[in-house]
């Protein structure tokens, strides 16, 4: 028999099933969710990768701010940039007016950048460095803006299959 706090945590999120290996999965959401750590979730897809994160942001003290969820690989290599870091007007032709990206968007809460590895390792490189100075310029823009966001992040691909592969 599982406890009330499991089973309301799973009923809240839609999670079916009893393996151990599942109670462990929440178990450490549960853990990790005060704390303001970036967080990498790994799984096959139809896992429930993005249940997780929603669990990471409801029980952490970001819980009252904005949880964005962006699909990395359904994103269009060409805009992905504006989308993440936001844009100013005159940045690119077609940039008409200032762009508020993903990232400015969840401040203050939680950003859910799913299928992580599939982005342009350029773009990861930009990415590893607004997570490491929680900061960021948006395309265009000379003004360096400071970030207070949760980044919760994940893929279904063997990242270290990926970086042994070169």
């Amino acid at each position: 028999m599982e406890n009330s706090h499991l089973a309301s945590i799973k009923a809240r999120f839609g999670i079916i099933g009893n393996s151990p290996l599942l109670i462990h999965a929440i178990s450490i959401a549960e853990q990790v969710a005060p704390t303001d750590m970036t967080v990498l979730i790994t799984g096959e897809s139809g896992s429930g990768k993005e249940s997780f994160s929603k669990i990471i942001h409801s029980l952490s003290k970001r819980k009252h701010g904005q949880f964005i969820a962006v699909n990395c690989g359904a994103i269009p290599e060409g805009t992905i940039d504006s989308e993440l870091f936001g844009h100013e007007k005159g940045s690119f032709t077609g940039a008409d007016a200032k762009k508020i990206g993903k990232f400015e968007q969840a401040n203050g809460g939680t950003l859910f950048l799913d299928e992580i590895a599939d982005l342009d390792i350029g773009l990861q490189a930009k990415l590893l460095r607004v997570i490491q100075e929680r900061e960021l310029v948006r395309l265009g823009g000379s003004e360096t803006i400071s970030l207070d966001v949760r980044i919760i992040t994940a893929t279904h691909k063997n990242l270290a299959t990926l970086i042994t592969e070169g």
